[in-house]
């Protein structure tokens, strides 16, 4: 294994990392769509705190991560169901905030 030296940004800070070669592309990602839903969450809500808006982001992924590993890799559409509400969830909790 080949590991290199990278560094990410999230939400606006730079964070060094050391990973193996062949993640590099899938960590880019992942940061990429961490700031992409960062942003979401600014827009469609006006959250003006980071920090609510980074935990947000760590709970609908954290969510995702669960209901796919609960519900088994054969199982997408009720994977996909279950993210849909807890999505929907979220949103509605954020427009009562």
């Amino acid at each position: 294994m080949n590991s290199i030296k990278i560094k990410i940004n999230i939400a606006g800070r730079q964070y060094p990392l050391t990973i193996n070669a062949e993640e590099e592309e899938a960590v880019r990602n992942a940061g990429k769509e961490i700031n992409k839903l960062i942003q979401e969450f600014e827009d469609r809500y006006a959250v003006t705190d980071k920090q609510d808006a980074i935990s947000m982001v760590a709970l609908q992924m954290a969510s995702k991560l669960n209901i796919v590993k609960s519900q088994g890799e054969g199982n997408s559409t009720i994977a996909n169901e279950k993210i849909l509400e807890l999505t929907e969830f979220i949103e509605r909790e954020l427009e009562n905030k």
